[in-house]
Order: C-alpha cells, then structure tokens, then sequence
C-alpha cells in the first residue's frame, strides 16, 4: 500500500488506486451530476487542498482517469486530529468506473485514514437530500444543521468510528 503523508509528520497507508490530489490532475475531465457541482473542476479541489489542515483524496482507475474526490480537515488541527469533517464527496460522471466512488471513498476515510491516526469520529456536511444515504451508513443528525445560499439546507451528522 502507498504511503501518504498529510502535514508534516503524519503518513497513512492507503490502498492502490487512492491517493493525494496533485496539480498535475487539475486539468483532468471531472463532472458531477449535480449541476450546483458543476463549477467544481478539480483545481478548485486542488487549490483547496493546499490549505491548512485541509485534504483531498482522489480514487483513480488504472488508466489513470479520477474517479472520485473527497475533501476534508481535521480537527482541531492537522497535527493533532481528534475528529475528521468531510466537506464535500463527489464522483466523476465523466468516468465510467465511478459508479459506488463516493461511497468508496468514505470507507477509505472511515478504515484507513482515522484507523491509522486513532480519530474516534468522522462529521460530515450532508445535504439534505442526502440525508438518508448517510444514515443508512450509520451517521447520525447532530442537529447543527445550516442554512447555505447554494446549496440550502445542510445537515450535519457524525459517526463514531471504532
């Protein structure tokens, strides 16, 4: 398994095909079916993954095509995790191995990335049509939900990882 080191000093094992976002995927073809996700190209991932504390995960097919993206942070900072918050999972309509890539990529968050740094919870910020995805899953409502201009309701749930 490939290591992937996220800050300074943490390296985690991630299966063959996941991987950090790089800038040289910018330019790569990446289209959600959600038409709000549209204006998400993958050097906005990029650009945001280049903040502190924030990751990008990427599933990659074999031929080299993304299949998926997830972006999160630790909190309460990248050196000292103690709880992941997922901001934003999307697949790539454009390849067709995305099928299942976004659920793919939340298993990897839940058994590689807070396994191996010992985080107990993962938050995410759900839409509310996704609602039931997620609890089905075994995340839970917190009830800090929020309203968003673009995105309009956003639900907050969270998962205790074992």
């Amino acid at each position: 398994m490939p290591a992937v080191m996220i800050g300074h000093s943490k390296t985690v094992q991630l299966p063959q095909g996941y991987r950090l976002i790089r800038e040289s995927d910018v330019n790569k073809e990446f289209m959600s079916e959600d038409r709000k996700m549209r204006d998400y190209h993958l050097s906005y991932f990029y650009d945001w993954s280049r903040g502190d504390n924030n990751i990008v995960i990427i599933k990659e097919s074999v031929k080299g095509v993304i299949d998926g993206v997830v972006m999160f942070r630790l909190s309460p900072n990248i050196e000292h995790p103690k709880t992941i918050i997922i901001e934003m999972l999307a697949r790539n309509f454009a390849s067709r191995g995305s099928s299942g890539a976004g659920y793919d990529l939340l298993r990897i968050i839940e058994l590689y990335i807070a396994h191996q740094l010992g985080i107990e919870r993962i938050n995410i910020e759900a839409v509310k049509d996704l609602e039931g995805y997620y609890e089905s899953l075994g995340y839970n409502p917190t009830g800090e939900n929020y309203y968003d201009a673009s995105w309009k309701q956003i639900i907050n749930m969270s998962k205790e990882i074992k």
